[in-house]
């Protein structure tokens, strides 16, 4: 086996299993032994960070995954990477204190009032940041080593088992919610550690200065692509954080833990879009440099086509049985179903554009991709604002899924005028067909009720009953050739197995 196909296969195993520990831990045990203040907490500095942490890059790590190979040298201890990194980012870390320092009551104001927990741990956002911002530096720097394996168990696996662990001490009653918030931070941070050890380990490894970045001729695209890929990042993680904060800021702390709860099956939805934009990177900027459309278009097409199998498959097995999902949490999120429902199908029509964020983002066309995401942040800002209101959480949700539309939209005509290819096949018109036949068959399969025993076996034959539905129908219509042969082979394992 390859070592790129052993760091594929390992990687995958390590971020669906984080997967579970996270959905686990932020799905089920923290909205049943927290408040929804404190569940808005955790997330609304989550958030933060996400955002504040690229911000601090200047987009060094993007630039440093484009030009590593200019870098790439062990006899010279990887020209300066390391160190030009640090330098950078301290001076990002610096101008993001400031920051944090003068907007606080910017930040932490709330129309409700409810900011309380906000205030008290504001400044957390600090530690959080630096350990995030090193951690992504030295986990670039293994990357650019062929090293992609450490990163992806550290940051998917590690630190949500840590964070479930200070879960569990908490609602145990060993430590109260003060010290659980330290424990909390503690365990975000302790990949960093591990990440710079494990760095250390790869060989040629330095933290001396190098001047060959600035006396290179890389230097004014480097910079450059630095310039506008912060730009694209940040205005990325905005686009992901900005209905959390403005549900904070119209609606209060609570709501945004609510919210934040609906959020998460979003994420899970995703899954098949991640796996797709780990696999087809590489792909994708071959084909993109060689100017081969025809390559790209036919992973623009595949990834279309089984990101929203998997999609519809998720989101009708959500939407059939959200009634026991939600009894088995706090009455409280009750006022997220809705909400949740919306949020699934904005991400389904993202799911159905395929990796059309690789194609504009690898190519020469990239500016256009950076003024596009500029736009999408200002018309869901205005959304947001105008919806939230008057209609609370769905307002959010509306704004999502309306701005989502706009965006991917968009971003597929520009793919067209430039490559002239596009993400769309009759499969995935039957696709929806198919999700929504089985939706209505879901809705008439009756509902247990009255125990969470009831609601968990209610959860469990309806999905059964539907994914073998999926299943059967997918292999029959055969819309995905590769998702038949995957099919074709659980089904001669399965067989195999009943043999013994």
């Amino acid at each position: 086996m390859s070592i790129i196909k052993r760091q594929t296969i390992l990687g995958t195993i390590y971020s669906y299993i984080g997967v579970v520990v996270g959905t686990l831990t932020m799905a089920l045990i923290v909205p049943n032994f927290f408040s929804v203040e404190e569940y808005g907490l955790i997330n609304i500095l989550s958030r933060y960070m996400m955002v504040l942490v690229v911000a601090a890059s200047l987009g060094y790590n993007n630039a440093g995954t484009r030009f590593f190979k200019y870098f790439r040298d062990p006899a010279r201890n990887h020209k300066g990477y390391l160190f030009n990194g640090l330098c950078v980012l301290g001076v990002g870390l610096l101008l993001t204190a400031l920051f944090l320092f003068f907007f606080k009551d910017r930040i932490v104001k709330t129309n409700s009032g409810d900011n309380r927990l906000f205030v008290n741990y504001y400044y957390l956002l600090l530690p959080l940041i630096i350990s995030t911002g090193v951690f992504n530096l030295f986990d670039n720097y293994a990357k650019g080593l062929y090293d992609t394996v450490m990163g992806t168990f550290l940051s998917q696996l590690l630190q949500r088992a840590l964070v479930l662990v200070c879960v569990i001490v908490h609602i145990a009653g060993l430590i109260d919610f003060r010290t659980f918030m330290y424990w909390w931070v503690a365990a975000m941070s302790a990949p960093m550690l591990f990440m710079i050890l494990h760095s250390m380990r790869l060989g040629s490894f330095s933290l001396r200065p190098d001047g060959f970045l600035w006396n290179s001729p890389i230097k004014e695209e480097f910079f450059r692509f630095a310039g506008f890929s912060v730009l694209t990042g940040v205005s990325s993680m905005v686009i992901t954080a900005l209905d959390t904060m403005m549900v904070y800021r119209i609606l209060g702390l609570g709501m945004s833990g609510v919210y934040n709860f609906c959020l998460l099956f979003g994420s899970v939805m995703t899954m098949s879009y991640n796996a797709n934009v780990k696999a087809s990177t590489p792909i994708v900027m071959d084909a993109i440099q060689k100017k081969e459309n025809w390559r790209i278009e036919g992973i623009f097409k595949k990834s279309g086509t089984t990101q929203l199998m998997f999609g519809t498959v998720l989101l009708v097995l959500v939407w059939v049985s959200v009634d026991g999902l939600f009894s088995l949490v706090k009455p409280e999120y009750l006022l997220g179903k809705t909400a949740l429902i919306i949020i699934g199908i904005s991400k389904l029509y993202d799911l159905s554009c395929g990796v059309n964020s690789l194609i504009l983002a690898y190519s020469r066309y990239y500016k256009y991709d950076s003024f596009l995401v500029l736009s999408f942040i200002g018309i869901l800002y205005v959304l947001n604002h105008y919806l939230i209101p008057p209609y609370g959480l769905e307002g959010a949700a509306y704004a999502t899924l309306i701005a989502t539309i706009y965006y991917n939209t968009a971003r597929n005509i520009l793919i067209w005028k430039f490559f002239r290819i596009h993400p769309y096949s009759w499969g995935q018109v039957k696709i929806v067909g198919i999700g929504a036949a089985l939706l209505v068959l879901g809705m008439l399969l009756p509902e247990l009720k009255g125990s969470v025993l009831l609601s968990l076996l209610s959860i469990s034959y309806r999905s059964v009953i539907l994914i073998l539905c999926f299943a059967g129908l997918f292999y029959v219509t055969n819309i995905s050739q590769e998702v038949s042969e995957v099919m074709e082979k659980a089904v001669k394992m399965g067989r195999a197995f009943l043999r013994l």
